[in-house]
């Protein structure tokens, strides 16, 4: 266990700028992106996803002129913004939780979460499994017992939840099918935890080499209007689903040609 100067002295070299996060490979347990660095509002964030090493921290850092200014636009503002629900403090290990484990493997997640692409934990107190944002300061809970809402927000999720680390961005409606399309080793799974695309959304997708919507045919008005949003700007196709992408092998995913 490398105690918090180590890792603060290991993280140093890796530069970042204000707003910026990074994936490498975790220089603590050795796995192939699963260390997820950011910076932003002059704080400095680490957190590995991998289960066996779940290495995290924060420090402080200087502020740029950048944030500064963004900071002092956003406090100006005349709506203030609903607070966060903290991240709950007392979670497990998904895998020490039989509910967790077989919803995993019942939603294409548990590959995901084996090969340390998602954080992904357990909440016993209110039966859910929790799934967090690449940068740690935030999460989306899906409940196992039936409560309302199915779907519950902690910290900051104004952006996307990202898993996987190919260069083709697969937008999805929720968390679980993030999950299931990074099974395909070129995708990444894009959950908006949404309908409005903001403009950091919007910036975290033009990341991307190419997008692809994949919504069920219920959803197909809400395709074309977030295709339209990108068009001109990066090659987007739109596939509609029969079934859910949560549900799917992954050769009925490679069937579909994203």
């Amino acid at each position: 266990m490398y105690s918090y100067r180590e890792q603060l002295q290991i993280l140093d070299p890796v530069r970042l700028r204000e707003g910026e996060s990074k994936r490498i490979d975790c220089p603590f347990c050795g796995g192939r992106k699963t260390m997820s660095l950011s910076r932003r509002d002059g704080r400095r964030m680490w957190h590995c996803f991998k289960a066996s090493c779940s290495t995290s921290g924060s420090s402080k850092t200087e502020r740029t002129a950048e944030s500064i200014k963004s900071a002092l636009s956003y406090s100006n503002r005349d709506a203030t913004p609903p607070p966060h629900t903290p991240i709950p403090h007392q979670l497990s290990s998904a895998r020490r939780h039989d509910a967790a484990v077989k919803y995993l493997k019942n939603n294409g997640c548990w590959e995901a979460y084996e090969a340390g692409l998602v954080d992904i934990r357990y909440d016993p107190a209110d039966r859910r499994v929790i799934f967090f944002m690449q940068d740690g300061q935030g999460a989306v809970g899906r409940t196992l017992r039936g409560a309302k809402p199915k779907w519950k927000a902690y910290g900051d999720t104004s952006g996307i939840l990202r898993v996987g680390s190919g260069n083709v961005g697969v937008i999805v409606e929720d968390a679980a099918s993030a999950a299931s399309i990074s099974r395909l080793p070129f995708c990444s799974g894009c959950a908006l935890l949404g309908t409005h695309v903001s403009v950091q959304k919007r910036r975290q997708l033009m990341s991307f080499d190419r997008l692809v919507i994949a919504l069920d045919k219920d959803a197909s008005k809400k395709a074309v209007s977030l295709k339209s949003r990108f068009e001109g700007r990066i090659d987007t196709t739109v596939v509609l689903l029969e079934e859910d992408l949560k549900y799917l092998t992954v050769q009925e995913m490679e069937e579909l040609r994203i």
